[in-house]
């Protein structure tokens, strides 16, 4: 009888597989370029590609669609697409979010010159601060709270800009994930200058995960990750982008 059950579970699966994989494919938002997650046009990067090889994985087919943040999370609300990566639970609560995917590394960023130092996110309130877009929704309260009173807060969907404002004095402390202010080549002033720079850890890595509509594809997107840890292609990926970055563990 057991056996029976697990057979039928399996062909199910199998069917289940080949109607998504005939069917429509899943409408994947994607942000904007924040290397080394996201590359260029959404269809590459660290989170990018493995969120895609799973995907493939479970035999569903994919339609990649970039969009800033804050309309890509618009857009899954409103089933205008299927998925979205990368999330916290607490922006959506609605969709169904699959296991970590990749943990961001957000910090606060400044000038070693500027001699700012940063022991608590109250701290921020004395500060022009510059986040990614969402920030005040993905770091919390504590963060959201501390901003609200900074003499200058903006959120920016291209992330490069936060470069070229701590770099040219336009902003005090520039928060985001480290890995991706290192990844782009913007890392001097407008005279040409590089700059020291204070790192603070006023924030925990936060996993991030992708954002279904649907329970089902959820479900196969997670039994297909775990298939990729196993086998070593999560690591491989994150081994790849490490040395392209030349990004420190």
């Amino acid at each position: 009888m057991l056996r029976r059950y697990v057979w039928l579970m399996m062909a199910l699966c199998l069917l289940q597989t080949a109607v998504w994989a005939a069917g429509a494919p899943l409408r994947l938002a994607v942000g904007m370029a924040k290397p080394p997650y996201v590359e260029g046009n959404g269809s590459r990067g660290l989170e990018v590609d493995i969120v895609l090889a799973a995907l493939r994985e479970a035999g569903i087919s994919v339609q990649v669609q970039q969009m800033p943040q804050a309309r890509g999370l618009q857009s899954v609300l409103n089933g205008n697409v299927d998925a979205m990566i990368t999330l916290v639970p607490n922006a959506a609560p609605s969709l169904y979010f699959s296991r970590p995917v990749v943990q961001y590394r957000n910090r606060a960023i400044t000038l070693a010159s500027s001699h700012i130092t940063l022991n608590y996110l109250s701290d921020l309130s004395h500060y022009r601060v510059a986040s990614f877009q969402n920030a005040t929704y993905l770091l919390g309260y504590g963060f959201s709270k501390a901003v609200e009173s900074a003499p200058f807060y903006a959120e920016y969907a291209d992330q490069e800009t936060l470069n070229r404002l701590l770099f040219n004095k336009r902003a005090d402390v520039v928060v985001g994930d480290e890995w991706v202010f290192h990844s782009y080549a913007t890392q001097a002033s407008q005279s040409g200058m590089k700059a020291e720079l204070r790192t603070f850890e006023l924030f925990d890595n936060e996993p991030r995960r992708v954002g279904f509509v649907s329970r089902s594809q959820r479900d196969a997107f997670d039994r297909a990750l775990l298939l990729l840890q196993k086998r070593g292609e999560i690591e491989r990926i994150h081994r790849y982008y490490q040395q392209k970055y030349r990004l420190q563990p």
